[in-house]
């Protein structure tokens, strides 16, 4: 307990926005898209868009897609220069309603930064906490109260049970049962009480994972009390035991660990319920007996046997839970700078004096043979107890820490026009995309197995800095993870040339360094490589000086001299049809008349480099491609002078 409050990570962190936080855009955009960590559900109002003056601006419908990791909606007005603040709110895989803001600009703003959207908020937190609060003391004193039951009958003459006090179970599994309708009201109003009753569409929940989720603790409390009311202890029971199997599907550990994240809250929740819903009525049970005069020893000592068991589970769970799965990497920086990691202190200290009350009151049972009540301690560690589960109420309602460096669960999409360049460092294949404001980089290696069930393995990592044009010293470039083989890196780019140099490494292949040029803005040019397609085409005859190689740590390939046809050099390309992804000239010599134009087939890996002289032939051509780097020198016969070529 001192170390897990699992549920509260499972709320949904912004991961990654288009246009970017804290980020700028030459024109108005066209959409305004968010990324989260996890599926999502939209509000009504799940995104706003408010102007330089507070003026609110009108967007599209809003989507979700990406298996509901995104939530999108259209920009329906033409944003003029200057700043601009997107309102998101959406509803987390436990319930919680998350609300946002984040900032952009249209026209010029440098220090563009990707990812987190800054700390975002739970609306409605104070009655989140309370619920939840409501919620697991009623699950405590009524499954607690039944194990507690269950040592006081055993270890009790007929007489002593019959004027020991009940257990508080109908009290408990009411005080669950208004909590998990409150909670359920809660999520039908997107985090608000008050919007929650104006609309109450009960069917409305079994739409959502979160909404099946409170129906089935609403259900599983109601059916609880009738089982108390009847005197069905193990039918009460089995009720409860499934709400703390849905508390388990609604927390993060689930998310990172489908099953055994489920398994470990369960076993969590369930064995800190019946620690503290027993130590309750153990005491209550001590207490009656001290004032008839009555020993409550046996009682006490089958109680503290069984706690050492449940303490350690509770520990053990806690542990793991909190370590493995949800505590994240910048752990001091989280218990130091934020209010999660504050009150996570505050829990932990609590535990720690609780559990120090708990082995003095043990020795202290072993030690006195006539010990006839629970000691102080005892009351002392029940009270403790109470108190952390009104901190677990608060941690579990409570965002946590947002944490800007998590992996892109898939690749950003570009942003404005494109331009694209690809090289080869030893046997890894590097392709860049370069959109206002960010870098892509994919790496990809040479599939040897190929399979069509293939999962790749192969693990990435990649160093990369740029030289701007006229730059001094190269900068280096935060990479950020978004999938297999793929980093992305903010980069305000300047008019010009930029170099970027990469050093890639894989788990499976010999990497390397390379160098590659990208050139801004991408100047498109689609209709010069359709006129270059229809000069070769009409092409008779041509020699083709080419040299292929997988690992540029080597050397570059023998040189092959192969005479054909301009229509099969087409024939033989990818660009053959006139028609790219991405065509972009780099530029044209003013002395020689050559043109550099960069071609991108991103969904191929493929990635093109022609240069063209002044008749719009081509006459060198570099193509990386996943396997392998293909260098071409083309001559023609009326340019052939007794050009020799070296193998």
């Amino acid at each position: 307990m001192a170390f897990a409050a699992p549920a509260a990570q499972a709320h949904a962190t912004l991961l990654f926005a288009t246009p970017a936080v804290e980020g700028a855009v030459p024109t108005s955009p066209k959409q305004i898209q968010l990324v989260f960590d996890q599926e999502v559900i939209p509000a009504e109002s799940a995104l706003e868009l408010e102007g330089p003056q507070g003026t609110a601006f009108r967007l599209g419908t809003t989507t979700s897609g990406e298996n509901g990791r995104t939530v999108s909606a259209a920009v329906l007005e033409e944003l003029e220069v200057g700043q601009y603040v997107v309102d998101w709110t959406v509803t987390a895989n436990d319930g919680d309603t998350m609300t946002g803001k984040y900032r952009f600009a249209v026209g010029s703003r440098s220090g563009l930064t990707l990812g987190g959207g800054g700390d975002p908020e739970v609306r409605g937190l104070a009655a989140l906490t309370i619920l939840r609060l409501g919620l697991f003391s009623g699950l405590t004193l009524t499954l607690g109260g039944l194990v507690g039951a269950r040592i006081a009958r055993r270890t009790s003459s007929v007489q002593a049970r019959e004027q020991d006090p009940e257990p508080w179970l109908l009290a408990g599994s009411l005080l669950g049962v208004v909590s998990a309708v409150g909670l359920a009201v809660v999520l039908l109003g997107g985090g608000s009480m008050v919007a929650g009753m104006t609309r109450l569409r009960p069917l409305e929940l079994l739409n959502t994972t979160p909404g099946l989720v409170a129906a089935v603790e609403v259900v599983a409390f109601a059916a609880a009390t009738a089982a108390c009311l009847a005197r069905r202890g193990s039918v009460a029971a089995a009720m409860l035991v499934a709400v703390a199997a849905a508390e388990g599907v609604r927390a993060h550990p689930q998310a990172s660990s489908p099953g055994w994240g489920a398994a470990l809250t369960f076993v969590h929740l369930c064995a800190a319920a019946v620690w503290i819903g027993a130590l309750v009525h153990v005491v209550r049970v001590g207490l009656s007996r001290r004032r008839r005069g009555t020993s409550a020893a046996e009682v006490v000592r089958s109680y503290a046997r069984v706690a050492v068991w449940l303490f350690l589970l509770v520990l053990g769970s806690g542990v793991v839970s909190g370590l493995v799965l949800a505590v994240p990497a910048g752990l001091v920086e989280t218990l130091t700078a934020t209010r999660y990691g504050h009150w996570l202190v505050v829990k932990a200290a609590i535990v720690v004096i609780v559990a120090a009350l708990a082995m003095w009151a043990r020795r202290h049972l072993s030690a006195r043979s006539d010990a006839t009540q629970p000691s102080w301690t005892a009351r002392v560690e029940m009270a403790g107890l109470g108190a952390v589960l009104a901190v677990s109420a608060l941690l579990t309602s409570l965002a946590p820490p947002v944490q800007p460096d998590l992996e892109l669960p898939f690749p950003p999409p570009p942003v404005g026009p494109v331009s694209a360049a690809g090289g080869r460092a030893g046997w890894i294949g590097i392709g860049l995309t370069a959109s206002q404001g960010q870098l892509l980089v994919r790496l990809s290696t040479p599939d040897m197995h190929p399979a069509a069930d293939a999962v790749d393995t192969t693990t990435y990592d990649l160093v990369a800095n740029a030289l701007a044009p006229g730059g001094a010293a190269p900068r280096a470039l935060h990479l950020r993870r978004c999938g297999t083989g793929c980093f992305v890196a903010p980069l305000q780019w300047q008019r010009g040339r930029t170099t970027i140099t990469l050093k890639a490494t894989s788990s499976e292949f010999r990497g390397g360094t390379t160098a590659i040029t990208v050139a801004w803005p991408a100047e498109q040019a689609a209709q010069l490589l359709k006129r270059t397609v229809r000069v070769m085409r009409q092409i008779p005859e041509l020699v083709l000086y080419e040299q292929v190689t997988s690992d540029t740590n080597g050397a570059s390939g023998i040189e092959t001299r192969i005479p054909m046809s301009g229509q099969e050099l087409l024939d033989s390309d990818p660009y053959g049809s006139g028609i790219a992804p991405t065509v972009v000239q780099l530029g044209r010599d003013p002395n020689t008349g050559e043109t550099e134009l960069a071609l991108a087939y991103p969904g191929e890996g493929t990635y093109v480099h022609l240069t063209l002289d002044h008749h719009d032939r081509i006459i060198r051509e570099t193509l990386n491609a996943p396997k392998h780097l293909t260098t071409r020198t083309l001559v023609y016969p009326e340019d052939d002078d007794g050009h020799a070529h070296e193998q």
